[in-house]
């Protein structure tokens, strides 16, 4: 028995282990796969909400298991005592059936426990993560009592739940092993009495008492995993939820596969609101750019510059009208396969922890070193590199805190520039950057964007340089388009005016 019993418990484990594995990385597939629009609110949340799949995993682990393949061989057990004598079956049915009155009374009250220390624990988790993401700003800003409030408020909901549902599971365990004491003492006291009217023997006795504690063994283990039970059916629930947001690559779409991309951008008729917002961010747009051409985008804060970049990555789907690249609706064309073929530099850099190196090929896992360094020496930190004593295996620091803002920009150019895309997406590009690294980086984007098609957003007027063409953009409406000069001298005269 001992030695099937560990067998048992080894298979299901093993079993277990694997379907962690893959559930997992289903998981994360979707989660990275999600839409933007889909993103959630809080990333602390949303975090809490992947950890979920813990509690998933532990009650469909080892001991729930075992629990459920054992109950078939109680009902075995309780008709082989009804074999021996149905009078002692009495107790056991007695008892199994006070089990199951008392799980029915408390499931509601531990569901709703179960779901209130699930929520908890994810505003709390939240609280952690933005706190330690936004360590610097707290520090300025002097926050630190505010956000440990914030902690402590969570922190107290959760431990006085986390108090009543304890309370609530130990009293279960407590009642399933009563019920099992008094079962056996029952079947004692009866058996007794039978053995007296000889219409049972002592071996009966004994055989009774043992299938009895071997039929009610499951029984028990059911009614201690009912807190499992309903914590992980409210974390299957959120996981749910999670699984059930939309995807960039649905199952049933097929993406056509173009090679290397021209560069041509066409927007048609383009309008685009934010998820949960009533004013559109970008009014039927329309313009076009050739292949190989340099624009500059320019515009007041929230006139739908950043919004349009986005589109063109395909981050988002325009609400009304239709993107094209090279012709092609981009809802056509794979995300990933779009995206490595544009050279983006987003204005708020994100770097990540570990390498340089790792950071400058993390859209191109397969450059090699002779590519790794053009793309630094093209973002202007091969000097950076070269002075250091680790070159490109220093290490950046989680967000690239060990670097300093025109340095992470360079990082971000090199990350850019490395797959060689035939589209560069730069968006204020050199803010960090002092005027001579500026110089620098102008004369080196000059020089690799030649046969490219560039899209610059920028403030700075001597980046416009690198464009010979300008879009002025107002109110998510396109007010002037035409050549850099004709614009330019537009905007120093004031005639060109807010979108109406």
């Amino acid at each position: 028995d001992l030695v099937l019993r560990t067998l048992r418990v080894r298979f299901v484990d093993l079993a277990s282990s694997r379907a962690d594995v893959k559930l997992s990385a289903f998981i994360m597939e979707r989660v990275l796969g999600m839409r933007m629009e889909q993103r959630p609110a809080s990333a602390g949340s949303f975090a809490a909400n992947l950890r979920a799949f813990e509690s998933v995993r532990d009650f469909i682990g080892s001991a729930t298991v075992v629990a459920f393949i054992d109950l078939p061989f109680a009902l075995i057990f309780m008709v082989v005592i009804a074999w021996i004598s149905w009078t002692m079956l009495i107790p056991l049915v007695i008892g199994a059936a006070v089990m199951v009155l008392y799980a029915l009374i408390v499931q509601g009250r531990m569901h709703e426990l179960a779901e209130t220390t699930y929520r908890a624990g994810a505003q709390r988790n939240a609280t952690l993560i933005e706190g330690l993401v936004g360590f610097e700003t707290i520090k300025a800003l002097a926050a630190e009592a505010p956000i440990q409030r914030k902690w402590e408020k969570s922190a107290a909901l959760l431990a006085r739940v986390g108090a009543q549902l304890r309370l609530l599971s130990s009293t279960a365990s407590n009642t399933s092993a009563f019920v099992q004491q008094f079962i056996n003492l029952a079947i004692v006291i009866i058996g007794v009495y039978l053995i007296a009217e000889r219409n049972l023997t002592l071996g009966g006795l004994i055989a009774c008492t043992m299938l009895a504690s071997r039929a009610m063994a499951p029984v028990g283990q059911v009614a201690g995993l009912l807190v499992q039970y309903h914590t992980a059916d409210t974390a299957l629930t959120s996981l749910n939820e999670m699984m059930a947001r939309e995807v960039e690559r649905p199952a049933d779409t097929a993406f056509i596969s173009r090679g290397r991309l021209k560069g041509a951008i066409e927007f048609r008729d383009v309008s685009f609101t934010y998820p949960g917002q009533s004013a559109p961010s970008l009014r039927k747009l329309s313009f076009g750019i050739k292949p190989g051409e340099k624009i500059a985008i320019l515009g007041r804060i929230g006139s739908g510059k950043t919004t349009l970049e986005k589109l063109i990555l395909g981050l988002y789907q325009p609400t009304e009208g239709a993107v094209l690249v090279d012709g092609i609706d981009l809802r056509q064309l794979d995300p990933a396969e779009l995206r490595r073929q544009i050279g983006y530099v987003q204005q708020d850099v994100m770097l990540f922890y570990g390498s340089l190196r790792d950071n400058i090929a993390l859209g191109a896992p397969l450059a090699d070193d002779a590519a790794i360094v053009k793309a630094a020496e093209i973002g202007g930190i091969l000097s950076l590199v070269n002075q250091h004593p680790k070159g490109f295996d220093m290490l950046v620091g989680e967000r690239g805190e060990s670097l300093s803002g025109g340095q992470r920009q360079g990082v971000a150019i090199a990350r850019a520039v490395i797959n060689d895309p035939p589209i560069l997406l730069l968006d204020e590009p050199t803010s960090s950057m002092d005027f001579s690294s500026e110089d620098d980086i102008k004369r080196r984007l000059t020089a690799f964007s030649k046969d490219k098609t560039v899209i610059l957003i920028s403030h700075r007027t001597s980046l416009l340089e690198l464009a010979e063409r300008i879009i002025v953009m107002d109110g998510g409406r396109i007010v002037a388009d035409g050549p850099k000069e004709q614009v330019v001298t537009a905007l120093r005269q004031g005639r060109i005016g807010k979108a109406a």
